[in-house]
């Protein structure tokens, strides 16, 4: 019952953050609740929609026993060999148009197991890129080994620290504009800690502006797995 009250209280700090931050247009949101667990996610989505990518059961609508809600789960499983699977998997959510310029508010919750061998992504993506390409991004933030947080593959951006096996906030703060775009990154909850100030690399300025939809995913040569719940992407216009 308390990690049922922790994350209710994780839901309603959210929701507090959200409206006193970003009173403006939603244009992707899901907790995954319309989906069957143990089946990809459903295209449709609370707003916009969304796609998977990877060997069947890598993306997958699941529950976390004590925890509330659904969530989705990236996963890649070793071969019988125990060589690592051949494919990424890939949650993407695309939103309902790509609004340009302005202040997103990205938001979700993450579950990383102690006992999975990966680097966790999250990673924001021009408008109708392809969901197996991970080159449209823009941003992209992984969640170590050693439990810390790293900016587009920059050793030098290293910041804060996440639990393993509790549920955690992410959140961050877009700001997109015409000449340079920013991010704020906030790390909170269970733990969960740390702030991060970062300019988007000049030379993915233009996909900045292009902004549309987000990936959850994991890539080589990791395996294991971790859950992502209650994305939710709003928009300010300038």
């Amino acid at each position: 019952m308390k990690k049922r009250v922790t994350i209710l209280s994780l839901a309603s700090l959210v929701m507090l953050m959200l409206f006193a931050g970003c009173a403006g247009k939603t244009v992707f949101q899901s907790n995954f609740g319309a989906s069957m667990v143990g089946q990809p996610p459903s295209q449709t989505q609370t707003v916009g929609t969304a796609n998977v990518f990877g060997d069947q059961g890598s993306v997958v609508v699941a529950s976390i026993p004590d925890v509330t809600g659904t969530w989705v789960e990236i996963g890649r499983t070793p071969t019988q060999h125990g060589q690592p699977p051949s494919q990424l998997a890939i949650f993407q959510g695309n939103f309902v148009q790509s609004a340009g310029a302005g202040t997103y508010y990205f938001s979700t919750f993450l579950y990383i197991p102690s006992d999975s061998n990966n680097v966790a992504t999250l990673q924001f993506d021009q408008f109708g890129w392809p969901v197996a390409d991970v080159t449209g991004g823009f941003l992209h933030i992984d969640f170590l080994l050693d439990n810390r947080v790293r900016i587009d593959d920059n050793a030098n951006t290293i910041f804060g620290t996440f639990p393993r096996n509790q549920v955690f906030i992410v959140q961050v703060t877009l700001n997109v504009n015409p000449v340079a775009s920013t991010a704020h990154i906030v790390l909170s909850g269970a733990g969960a800690s740390g702030e991060a100030d970062y300019t988007i690399i000049p030379a993915l300025q233009q996909k900045a502006l292009q902004f549309g939809a987000v990936k959850v995913w994991m890539g080589f040569p990791w395996t294991g797995k971790f859950d992502a719940s209650q994305i939710v992407v709003t928009y300010n216009a300038p």
